[in-house]
Order: C-alpha cells, then sequence, then structure tokens
C-alpha cells in the first residue's frame, strides 16, 4: 500500500524531529495496513471450477440455506471507520459488493479507500468465495475467542452477531458477523503500540440493500 507525499497547498505538518517523523509514518502504515485487512473481509479465496461462470438455475438458489438465501448479484454493504493518529485524522471507507455467483460461489468486489494528512490511496479487488463456508480471518491473524453478542447501529437497529477476535504481534482485529445472514455489520482494528500508545479504528456498516440488515 502506497502512502502518498502530503500536496503543499492543502496539508500543513508541524514540525517534528526526525524520529517523531518517523514514528508518525510507521503509525500511518500500520493502521493503513491494518484498515486493509477490513477491506479483505472475505480473506479465504477460492479457485473454483469453470462452471463458476455460469448463471445459477433458480432452484439451485432456493435449495440455499436461509442464512444464503438472500444473496443475489448487485447486494452490497457500504463501511466507513475513522481514527486519531497522533493528532492527525485517518479516514477510511469500503464497499462490498456480489458481482458474481453460482450454486456454489459467490464472487465479491471490495473497493476500499483511505486518506491522510499525508495523502490518499485506493484499491479494487475481486475475489470467489464458497458461498456456504465463508471465512472472515484475516490473514496472518491468529482466532483468539469467540462469543455471541448484540450491535446497536445507526440505521441499522440491534443485530444479533458472533465476535471473533483475533490478534498477531501486536495488532488485534474483532470481527461482528450478523448470525441470521452470515455477514460482517461491524470491525474494530487495533496497531501495536507507537510510542507507548495503540491506536483504533472502528468500522461500521452505514449502508446497505442487503435483506435483513
Amino acid at each position: 500500500m502506497t502512502i502518498l507525499e502530503p500536496s503543499q497547498q492543502n496539508t500543513k505538518i508541524v514540525p517534528h524531529s526526525r524520529k517523531k517523523i518517523a514514528t508518525i509514518i510507521v503509525t500511518f502504515l500500520v493502521i493503513a495496513s491494518v484498515a486493509a485487512l477490513a477491506s479483505g473481509i472475505l480473506t479465504t479465496s477460492q479457485n473454483p471450477s469453470s462452471s463458476v461462470n455460469s448463471t445459477p438455475s433458480s432452484s439451485a438458489n432456493s435449495n440455499q440455506p436461509s442464512s444464503q438465501s438472500w444473496m443475489a448479484i448487485g447486494d452490497y454493504a457500504t463501511y466507513q471507520g475513522q481514527a486519531t493518529v497522533l493528532s492527525m485524522t485517518v479516514n477510511f471507507n469500503a464497499t462490498m459488493e456480489i458481482v458474481g455467483l453460482n450454486e456454489t460461489y459467490i464472487q465479491v468486489q471490495t473497493s476500499f479507500g483511505m486518506s491522510t494528512p499525508f495523502g490518499s490511496t485506493e484499491n479494487t479487488s475481486t475475489t470467489w468465495v464458497n458461498r456456504e463456508n465463508m471465512t472472515y480471518q484475516p490473514a496472518g491473524l491468529t482466532l483468539n475467542n469467540t462469543c455471541i453478542t448484540q450491535v446497536t447501529l445507526p440505521n441499522i437497529g440491534t443485530q444479533s452477531c458472533t465476535e471473533y477476535i483475533y490478534s498477531s504481534q501486536g495488532i488485534s482485529a474483532a470481527y461482528y458477523i450478523d448470525n441470521s445472514i452470515q455477514w460482517p455489520v461491524e470491525m474494530t482494528m487495533t496497531s501495536p503500540p507507537v510510542d507507548g500508545e495503540s491506536y483504533s479504528m472502528n468500522i461500521t456498516l452505514v449502508d446497505t440493500n442487503i435483506p435483513g440488515l
């Protein structure tokens, strides 16, 4: 991921020592990496056979379990998050959209953008995921615990969710997956300590056309 240099006309950076500037840059890189994990929510990419490109029949869709029966091309979910790092603001947004599907797989396109005082970056990726075995574990992180909880979001309401808690080398992540449709509604990412302080970003569902959310 590339952090762009700040533009001189609209970004003012208070002078810091070289060590402080290095610390700020490292912190932004950590937050950027952690937030990027959230954009890859469906992390287990599949390698389906050629039949993946075929159009599913209506009878095949009707036989799907209730937690999968809502899936249709065009279903999307939009997320937003913000973090303050060393008095600087990091904004994050992502959209996940189903752009293809058949009896076994869904094709998910994930687009995300991040802006910092150092500039902005955007990325889009597409992957096929097994619709009956969707995996939400971020790459490189270990699952530590799960529990059932309630999540309340503006414009969404209260959802019954399973919380998945992951960590590795100072990075931690909590994913809240709706129990009815098995789709993420919220994520919390925490960076490793920088100068003795960790930084968190809470990424929440803000808009969707998915039935049940």
